[in-house]
């Protein structure tokens, strides 16, 4: 049937929805040898045996495969196929270990759709045999376990078969609007075409391990997270969670661990495969699955979730834009009440006065080896600088410039221009020389909670534990720099916004004055920009 013969007009009953067959679209099952196509499954299969040796009937009974074996069986005869082996082993079990080939192998395999339609066949040929063959090695109670898992399968098989007939529909929606010059509109993605390349190094610079093990390392984090999922165990008890960005997924163990019925773990890098090796050497593969892809883009296995969880929070809190991944997931499929872990976050600033290590980094640059180097410096006050601060470097208490709840907040709260800020030195100052800006973190159990009520914060500011995410250091300029004594003021606004070049970097913009009668130098309005990319 050709897109023009299709009419959507047909599929209004739900009867009419239930009997579209994959045929209806026109399915065929490419053969694992050639570009050949067979447009109903016993050609397949006859083929399958007779050309390639791969019996996928006699090897469902001789393996005892069900639907998951299946699977791996179908890609792992296409992967030895494609590798030169014309007619693949299939004698032994080894393709059964591990999650290797539940990936599909060719893209759009309408074979890994129609695993009921072969288990069909097989039973059509001797339901009798094949029946008491089964019950002869298994106990009436690992045949109702098998019953329920079939049952769970085949609802998962629908809601596959129903995503594609809405994708299809769509897609023919979109060509019918596309003489109008029509577009649907993603409020998450404003201009997909510039970020593409900042998209791919994004992702690409988490395949490695080294970046996770820091993650992991920075206890302050890790245990926020395990504390609040094994403390409230009661909210993931047979619930269904989604760790978007899940890394090495340390997130979904936790939660798996915690009692969740399902965890579906979504990263767009390579680390995605350690961590489904990960869930399945820990014996948690059945309850964690792992999916490969943008979040905007994988489809998932259910239509909600009840929790979010992710460790989406960057330098400044909001580099890397992350956060927006995390929004479009609890939009999308987030359950009524349901809950979004971690519950708040709050950006803080505070004044930055360290004259020994500025000091240091401005003596160095002038004279490294005897050589004047002092070019290097060009850059210190245009880019945002992260490393520790010393707490004694900080003489102001924080001002809060930006709160979010997650459950209530837009892709709009995420930028601002002119949240003014009063910030009171403690101490005299020898010399003001920037800005220290950190974050905290909260976990409440409940969506209605106020901040101040959470069961778990932590804080990445100068005075707590040190985190991998130290702090961002917004440099001014030497020739702006000031002294003033204790009880003084530095008044002024702060704007942030994601740069033009990429979505995922930061442009953070300050206007500052001194405010105190014992300012040693007269001041008046200074305002700089910074980068973080």
């Amino acid at each position: 049937m050709s897109e023009d013969d299709f009419d959507a007009n047909t599929l209004d009953d739900e009867d009419d929805w239930k009997d579209l067959e994959p045929e209806d679209f026109g399915t065929s099952f490419v053969s694992f040898g050639s570009n050949a196509r067979f447009n109903n499954i016993q050609d397949f299969l006859r083929d399958a045996k007779d050309n390639h040796g791969v019996d996928l009937l006699g090897l469902k009974e001789r393996h005892e495969l069900e639907t998951y074996g299946m699977i791996k069986l179908i890609n792992y005869a296409r992967e030895q196929v494609s590798q030169g082996f014309f007619r693949p082993d299939v004698s032994s079990k080894t393709f059964l270990e591990g999650d290797r080939y539940m990936k599909p192998f060719m893209d759009d395999d309408a074979l890994l759709y129609s695993i009921d339609d072969i288990f069909d066949v097989a039973k059509r040929q001797d339901p009798d045999s094949a029946n008491e063959s089964i019950k002869e090695r298994m106990s009436d109670e690992d045949i109702q376990d098998l019953l329920k898992q079939n049952d769970q399968l085949r609802e998962q098989v629908k809601y596959y078969r129903n995503a594609y007939q809405e994708a299809y529909l769509e897609n023919l929606d979109l060509k019918e609007h596309k003489d109008n010059d029509w577009i649907g509109e993603n409020k998450y993605d404003a201009n997909p075409t510039k970020d593409k390349d900042h998209d791919t190094d994004y992702f690409s610079s988490y395949d490695q391990s080294d970046i996770h093990e820091t993650m992991l390392r920075d206890s302050v984090r890790t245990d926020a997270y395990r504390d609040f999922i094994y403390e409230n165990k009661h909210l993931f008890t047979g619930k269904v969670v989604l760790d978007v960005g899940c890394g090495s997924g340390i997130l979904s163990l936790f939660c798996a661990k915690a009692g969740a019925a399902k965890v579906i773990a979504v990263d767009n890098s390579s680390i995605i495969n350690k961590a489904r090796e990960i869930a399945y050497v820990n014996g948690l593969s059945d309850t964690i699955q792992c999916l490969k892809g943008k979040i905007e883009e994988v489809i998932l296995p259910v239509k909600h979730v009840d929790i979010i969880i992710s460790e989406w929070m960057g330098y400044c809190l909001l580099y890397e834009a992350m956060l927006d991944s995390v929004l479009y997931a609890r939009d999308r499929y987030l359950a009524p009440n349901g809950l979004m872990i971690p519950s708040h976050a709050t950006l803080r600033l505070s004044l930055l006065a360290d004259d020994d290590q500025i000091s240091d980094k401005v003596t160095y640059w002038s004279s490294v080896y005897g050589f004047d180097m002092s070019c290097m410096l060009a850059k210190t006050h245009d880019e945002v600088e992260v490393r520790r601060v010393r707490p004694q470097a900080v003489p102001s208490r924080p001002e809060t410039l930006l709160q979010l709840s997650l459950h209530t907040i837009g892709k709009e709260d995420l930028t601002f221009n002119g949240v003014d800020f009063l910030l009171n030195s403690e101490r005299d100052v020898g010399q003001m020389q920037g800005f220290v800006i950190h974050f905290d973190i909260a976990f409440a159990a409940n969506r209605d909670q106020d901040i101040q009520d959470a069961e778990v914060i932590f804080s990445t500011g100068p005075s707590g534990r040190e985190t991998h995410w130290q702090q961002a250091l917004a440099l001014i300029d030497t020739s702006r720099a000031v002294s003033f004594r204790s009880g003084g003021q530095v008044c002024g606004s702060v704007g942030l916004r994601k740069t033009d070049e990429s979505s995922r970097d930061l442009e953070i913009t300050i206007s500052w004055q001194i405010k105190s009668a014992d300012v040693e130098t007269s001041v008046s309005t200074s305002q700089q920009t910074w980068r973080m990319h």
